[in-house]
């Protein structure tokens, strides 16, 4: 098996998130309606003639905040992820309601789940972290210049505020103790940012 090198393509604006013509979508319907998420089950032609059944999660995206405290001090949260059994490490974030922009979202949430507002918020990145199945996109943004108005946490959320020095999240990282996606992202992007 060989790998194509090819620097036209990705030299290209947009080359990853080209369309692909060769594909095409024949049918999609709904298979499960839940309260947050739905799922369908997408036909799709592939290039070869024959069609593929896809179960595909229809989701409202989210905004993901990297709070600091200062340059050497991140905001993080410790909360219980039902689907584990078990808590996790991770930075705030949320589901964006309907009609809310992501960087209303992002404030919203910082302010819930932290208790704290962001003088300065700014996008990062977007991530998709699940695109085999799902389309849920990742609005991930830096907030700094953070004021202390206390938590608004939805009824159903506990959540610890921790505060954690860069050396410590390195260690965190490294021992493996901070296994959420979203958050070794933007970790990783704090940790080689250069003062």
């Amino acid at each position: 098996m060989s790998v194509d090198s090819d620097d036209q393509i990705l030299a290209q604006e947009g080359c990853g998130s080209r369309r692909d013509s060769r594909f095409r979508a024949l049918s999609e319907e709904c298979a499960y309606e839940g309260h947050r998420y739905s799922m369908f089950s997408l036909k799709e032609e592939l290039p070869d003639g024959k069609t593929a059944s896809r179960d595909v999660i229809r989701h409202p995206g989210a905004a993901v905040i990297l709070p600091l405290v200062n340059s050497e001090t991140v905001c993080l949260i410790e909360q219980h992820r039902s689907v584990f059994g078990h808590n996790l490490l991770e930075i705030p974030a949320g589901l964006m309601e309907e009609g809310e922009s992501a960087l209303e979202c992002a404030r919203r949430e910082l302010r819930e789940e932290t208790g704290f507002e962001a003088g300065s918020i700014e996008p990062i990145m977007v991530i998709y972290p699940a695109a085999g199945f799902c389309d849920e996109k990742m609005f991930l943004f830096l907030a700094t210049d953070l004021t202390a108005v206390g938590q608004d946490t939805d009824d159903d959320e506990w959540v610890k505020v921790l505060s954690c020095s860069k050396s410590r999240a390195q260690e965190l990282l490294a021992r493996g103790e901070i296994r959420d996606a979203k958050t070794i992202i933007a970790l990783q992007y704090w940790l080689g940012r250069t003062p």
